[in-house]
């Protein structure tokens, strides 16, 4: 992992978890994934999981990348993987939480946790005027969870599962913490979040819009905000400050050569030495080409299209994170990111979409 200056500094500064208890968390999450894999290949065989058209269609998005990757023999294996997640996970994901809504929960109760280990352990970094980042490994990763984290709360808010005033202090402790990580995909996610929320309650959002600015003036004579408010407002810049505009420049150079058809499933190592090329479509084009970027992208979009499409009616903040997720792969290559905790994060979202979609009508329809 390569870091910037500034996430030189913030490690200096920073308290970091055990290396067992990273090492111990991922053994115990792919752990799980193996045994939902076993027992969704299992209610597969039996008939008992039904697979909806969004989750249907983002197995064709990953699988059309497998074809192409087969077909050069490079990284098929990568492919191969995401593909058979993305069949096998969500319809389990969604058989779970039909069988137990309640598990919304325990998935409330962890945020908060992990909430109070990130204040704990760096909450001293706000007061410091540097970027939080918790207890993960670096502040974008922080962020992109809050996105996820908001998504649950509103969805156990929306389930009554929770007490509103236990909800007021998680989305306040959730926004907050996305505000000073930094992360600009974050504070956009959770803005598009909070739109597809309550988009047919516009006084709240209004509300909390007001709440949020003045909240943030006040907070502004206490603490040093000005190297967050300069990383919001350089935008424009954000791409060549952080050098990704300069890989970008050199992939433009291999994309003229083969513009229809691609370099190959490993030309992006050839730029980046590395592998992430900040901008999964740029890594689309480069690699595949054209004609099968429009192909794979399509598919994307109409897998959210279909959700809108669908007679059951889902929550707006599901495909609208589908929708985040999209935009926040203009500066990463999450689409691909196998032991990307974003993917992980995207398939349980496409979990809760197929619960929507294929419960039984007897089923609580909140």
């Amino acid at each position: 992992m390569s870091f910037h200056d500034m996430d030189v500094k913030e490690l200096l500064g920073a308290r970091v978890l055990p290396a067992a208890v990273g090492s111990g968390a991922s053994m115990v999450r792919w752990g799980l994934f193996g045994i939902l894999l076993l027992y969704s290949l299992y209610m597969l065989q039996q008939k008992k999981l039904s697979i909806s058209q969004p989750v249907s269609l983002l197995v064709i998005f990953y699988f059309l990348q497998f074809l192409y990757a087969l077909v050069d023999g490079v990284d098929y294996l990568r492919f191969l993987a995401l593909t058979g997640f993305c069949l096998l996970l969500p319809p389990i994901i969604g058989k779970v939480f039909q069988q137990n809504n309640n598990i919304l929960k325990y998935f409330v109760n962890a945020i908060l946790l992990f909430l109070i280990i990130s204040v704990v352990l760096n909450g001293h970094l706000i007061l410091a005027g540097q970027r939080f980042f918790g207890f993960m490994s670096n502040s974008n990763a922080y962020g992109i969870a809050t996105i996820f984290w908001l998504v649950i709360i509103m969805l156990a808010n929306r389930n009554k599962l929770i007490h509103r005033y236990y909800f007021n202090v998680l989305l306040l402790l959730i926004l907050a913490t996305a505000f000073f990580s930094g992360s600009r995909n974050a504070v956009v996610g959770c803005v598009l979040i909070l739109g597809f929320n309550y988009i047919a309650e516009i006084g709240k959002f209004a509300k909390l819009a007001v709440f949020s600015i003045i909240s943030a003036i006040i907070l502004s004579y206490f603490i040093d905000l000005s190297f967050l408010l300069s990383r919001f407002s350089d935008i424009a810049d954000a791409a060549s400050s952080s050098g990704r505009q300069d890989i970008w420049d050199s992939a433009a150079f291999m994309i003229d050569k083969n513009l229809w058809w691609g370099n190959g499933m490993d030309a992006h190592l050839l730029i980046t030495g590395y592998g992430n090329m900040h901008n999964c479509y740029i890594r689309f084009v480069l690699n595949m080409g054209l004609f099968f970027t429009i192909l794979v992208v399509l598919t994307y979009f109409l897998s959210i299209l279909s959700v809108f499409l669908s007679k059951r009616a889902v929550p707006l903040i599901l495909p609208g994170y589908l929708l985040v997720y999209a935009v926040m792969n203009v500066g990463e290559d999450f689409f691909v990111g196998l032991g990307s905790v974003a993917f992980i994060y995207m398939l349980f979202i496409l979990g809760f979409i197929n619960y929507y979609i294929t419960r039984p009508p007897s089923v609580n329809q909140s």
